[in-house]
């Protein structure tokens, strides 16, 4: 989470970073904030949404950090419908003008939580990209940039990738999940298996 968001704007943040997130702000995102339109929208066409859902499709399965089920597609039409939603949209920008048509490199599913907490709660991008243009570090970037913005007083990420969250001045705290179950003759079945070599 970043706790403190009360920054003028771009530049008195940067400020406020460690020495070596300066240097990963440098290298990694100023460098590559000219290949990209952002916008941010309450609401997407059916096109959009599909479009975003696929790109969240990608990242769930390539983010092994994190082992889940693939959300239903009904579940970003709720937020699609839910005015404390908002979508993060990353634009490559069409530098040979051959096409009227931008490229969608990634999303973030935002949910503004009372004016107080913004909160990054999904995300979606084109792996391809993300090589070339450094797509994640990007959104990343552009989320603190509109939440600072809007005025909210903090950010909440999501669970995984502590240290590309880190280069922009977030703190990571670990999580622990604890789970009581009826039956654990499968817990059980599950720890033997633990100790086979």
């Amino acid at each position: 989470y970043i706790k403190n968001l009360n920054f003028a704007g771009e530049e008195e943040y940067v400020s406020h970073l460690s020495k070596k997130s300066r240097y990963h702000y440098r290298k990694e995102i100023l460098a590559f904030q000219e290949y990209f339109e952002v916008k941010c929208n309450s609401h997407l066409s059916n096109h959009e949404l599909m479009y975003c859902y696929k790109l969240f499709k990608a990242v769930q399965k390539q983010n092994i950090e994190l082992n889940t089920y693939c959300y239903p597609y009904n579940l970003f039409e709720a937020m699609n419908n839910n005015p404390n939603y908002e979508f993060l949209l990353l634009y490559l920008k069409n530098k040979d003008n051959k096409s009227p048509y931008k490229v969608l490199a990634g999303v973030m599913f935002c949910y503004k939580n009372h004016g107080v907490t913004y909160v990054p709660s999904l995300i979606g991008m084109d792996y391809a990209m993300n090589v070339k243009y450094r797509v994640y570090r990007q959104l990343l970037f552009q989320t603190v940039m509109r939440a600072i913005n809007l005025r909210f007083k903090k950010i909440d990420f999501g669970l995984t990738a502590g240290f590309e969250k880190k280069k922009v001045g977030a703190i990571v705290v670990n999580q622990c999940c604890y789970i009581q179950a009826k039956d654990n003759f499968k817990l059980e079945l599950l720890g033997l298996y633990q100790g086979i070599d």
